[in-house]
């Protein structure tokens, strides 16, 4: 039940080959950053990094008090940003700002009792009463109070009353880089946009807005498309549901509640850039905010990533960033083509990359369906805000008209929104399901958590799936052998490499101590499915990774995870991590070699080798190895016996030279000279064991010393030989 991915535009691929990509896809070892010298937390989760890689902020319990912490990584120094129920922290990129949501009122402005989103400036104490402001300076404050109106430092006002609806960040994404913006959803009908107390707030609940500390302006960002008209709240009824404009689980807004130490809690909220140019969010009532077709009418709990450019304070419109068709796309465009046809295919120019009305109407319509979800659902943006990654569950068109998606599980896509892509072409798919079997984790667990690099070449990913059947990215890491407990992922979109980044000390998979009885086959020993890796968070370069883990088998002293099944145990161990690529240098290794011996092996020594063999016809058969060209001379010469004309006649030995050859060659190499006896000592070679000679050698060659040598032959003839001479 494999869906086919889209092809990667060539335009995606050459902005990718210009980014400053990662040169390496190894990572070292796991650190352990929950914890000061003198003691660990009890428990930490939502871990972010901040860009300069020096701080990570998490939430949890630390000394036994709760609230949200930041630690120093090189000295290990934890602060405390805020106590109490403060969660979801997102850090600026020198980690001065922190931002997080809380019930408690942290400044006189906050008159409600509802969750605000409050920022902290780390350099000034909490303690410390706002200062006022010198002559072109800012009055210093350690908290500021992000929900407020606009134009003013009022807390908004909410229709709801009590502690669990108002305002709501996400945690690592809520924060621009500088700590001076935030985005942040209302959870409850407030006064965003008047009207303001005593009047009761009007504005409809679900809105994403974004405040500017500097300014204390607090825009709209979620507008119903205006129409020449001014820009409104999106909302929209569907049956006894009033629905905003971002999605809720069971499109309800969600409560503010304290985060549990075990299990995932479903992100809630937008994600803002780090440059503060860009908002992204899931969002309802999707075609009262961004384009469709003339006649396409999605119901109110259509879901969609939406996105929207507000640099420079201009609401630019806001973009789809993908979905089930493609109004922009200039071909569509140019067809007048007002609906989609019955039959889904991508070579209609107005069709978008994804089925969004599966045939199992129950699930709902849109990219993101709406029952048994547990990933996080809010899209994540790179630092300049043009790539988004997001998590969809709905079937690709790609896949085929005889694809049934029978799981709710997602997949995790990129899509890159500069001008000049249709929204097929913009989507790259990182993730895709290997099987059918709804129960298999292996192939079907869901993705829980997501981060984008802000480059946007990595996309981090957390999940209990070990099968993951794309060719590419291609895994460059052994997964683990077993589902178990949810792992760290990178996927590296220049190296177009998938690596599993959490790791025991060994090497092994994440694990701590489990009831043996939630085990079996098909069934997860863990039982949870927040019990894992959860909530990665880039730096700057992308080169660390910082999250949270409930494993306790990444660091040597990691001491918080309880007896299993232990009375009163009321937290998991969960802690915060940082680990880091291992990037290997990119220069030429400078190399060093031995002088050459002074007669290298491949120079001819400067001798002759030479060889000889008697023949039976009486002559001798030389063979000399000569070192270069030149000329050789073979002179052989023997003793003879001769006797004296003297009166005496006396016989005495007496030398002579028997034989001579002369030969040339235009390159060294192998001689073959025969030689053979003058005639006038050719009888000397028939005599019984033949005649005994020395043959001197002497070769000659241009530029080079003489080279002699001397050589014993016999000169011999058999008998044999000569009787057949003689018939």
């Amino acid at each position: 039940m494999s869906a086919r991915a889209p092809i990667w535009p060539l335009a995606f691929l050459a902005s990718l080959a210009l980014a400053c990509s990662a040169s390496a896809d190894v990572f070292g070892p796991i650190s352990l950053v929950s914890e000061s010298p003198v003691q660990q937390a009890e428990y930490a989760r939502d871990a972010a990094i901040s860009a300069d890689g020096r701080y990570v902020a998490f939430d949890g319990s630390f000394g036994g008090r709760s609230g949200v912490w930041r630690r120093e990584i090189r000295s290990g120094a934890v602060e405390a940003v805020a106590p109490g129920n403060a969660e979801r922290p997102s850090i600026s990129a020198d980690g001065r700002y922190v931002s997080f949501t809380t019930t408690a009122r942290l400044t006189p402005g906050d008159g409600n009792e509802g969750p605000d989103v409050y920022v902290r400036d780390m350099e000034v104490q909490s303690s410390q009463a706002c200062q006022a402001a010198g002559e072109g300076e800012a009055p210093a404050c350690p908290f500021e109070l992000a929900s407020a109106v606009d134009g003013g430092e009022e807390a908004l006002a909410y229709e709801a009353g009590g502690t669990e609806y108002g305002s709501l960040a996400t945690g690592r994404t809520a924060l621009s880089g500088d700590g001076r913006k935030v985005a942040f959803v209302t959870s409850a009908v407030s006064d965003l946009i008047g009207p303001r107390p005593p009047q009761a707030p009007t504005t409809p609940a679900m809105q994403v807005a974004v405040r500017d500390l500097d300014t204390h302006s607090t825009q709209l960002v979620s507008v119903v498309a205006p129409a020449g008209g001014e820009p409104r709240p999106v909302s929209g009824a569907e049956g006894e549901k009033t629905l905003g404009a971002v999605y809720a689980t069971g499109l309800i807004p969600p409560p503010f509640t304290t985060i549990g130490a075990y299990g995932s809690t479903p992100e809630f909220g937008a994600s803002i850039s780090a440059d503060g140019s860009t908002v992204a969010w899931l969002g309802v009532n999707v075609s009262q905010q961004a384009p469709f077709l003339a006649a396409e009418a999605p119901p109110p709990r259509y879901t969609e990533p939406l996105w929207r450019r507000i640099a420079d304070g201009q609401l630019a419109p806001t973009m789809r960033v993908t979905g089930g068709s493609d109004p922009l796309n200039p071909a569509c465009a140019a067809g007048g083509e007002t609906a989609l046809p019955g039959t889904r295919t991508l070579a209609d120019p107005c069709q978008g990359p994804f089925d969004t009305n599966p045939t199992r109407k129950e699930l709902g319509s849109g990219t993101w369906l709406m029952e048994g979800n547990e990933g996080d659902f809010v899209p994540q943006l790179s630092a300049d805000g043009y790539r988004v990654a997001f998590l969809a569950n709905a079937p690709l068109v790609s896949s085929g008209a005889n694809f049934e998606r029978t799981s709710y599980a997602d997949d995790l896509y990129v899509s890159d929104m500069r001008p000049g892509l249709t929204r097929a072409e913009a989507l790259r798919q990182l993730s895709e399901l290997a099987s059918g079997n709804t129960s298999d984790l292996a192939t079907n667990a869901q993705i829980l958590d997501l981060a984008i690099s802000p480059d946007g070449t990595q996309v981090a990913f957390t999940t209990k799936r070990t099968v993951f059947p794309l060719g590419v990215p291609a895994f460059a890491s052994l997964p683990a052998p077993v589902p178990g407990m949810a792992e760290l992922f990178e996927a590296d979109l220049a190296n177009e490499t998938l690596t599993r980044v959490s790791h025991g000390f060994n090497g092994e998979a994440g694990e701590h101590p489990f009831d043996p009885t939630l085990g079996g086959a098909g069934r997860d020993p863990y039982g949870k499915a927040g019990d894992g890796a959860l909530s990665p968070s880039f730096t700057g370069d992308g080169q660390t990774l910082a999250f949270a883990s409930t494993a306790d088998n990444f660091a040597y002293g990691d001491g918080n995870t309880p007896v299993v099944g232990h009375e009163g145990t009321t937290y998991d161990g969960s802690d915060a991590f940082v680990v880091s690529r291992v990037l290997f240098s990119t220069a030429t290794p400078q190399q060093y070699i031995s002088p050459p011996p002074p007669e290298p092996l491949l120079t001819p020594t400067w001798r002759l080798f030479t060889t000889a063999r008697s023949r039976t016809d009486g002559t001798v058969l030389l063979r000399v190895r000569v070192p270069a060209a030149g000329a050789l001379r073979a002179a052989a010469r023997g003793s003879l016996r001769v006797h004296t004309a003297s009166a005496h006649r006396r016989r005495r030995l007496q030398l002579a030279t028997v034989a001579t050859r002369r030969a040339g060659t235009r390159q060294a190499g192998t001689l073959a000279i025969v030689l053979r006896l003058a005639p006038h000592y050719a009888a000397l070679a028939r005599h019984r064991g033949g005649f005994a000679a020395t043959v001197s050698l002497v070769f000659s060659a241009a530029g080079h010393r003489p080279l002699h040598e001397r050589i014993e032959v016999r000169f011999q003839r058999s008998h044999r030989a000569a009787r057949r001479r003689g018939r």
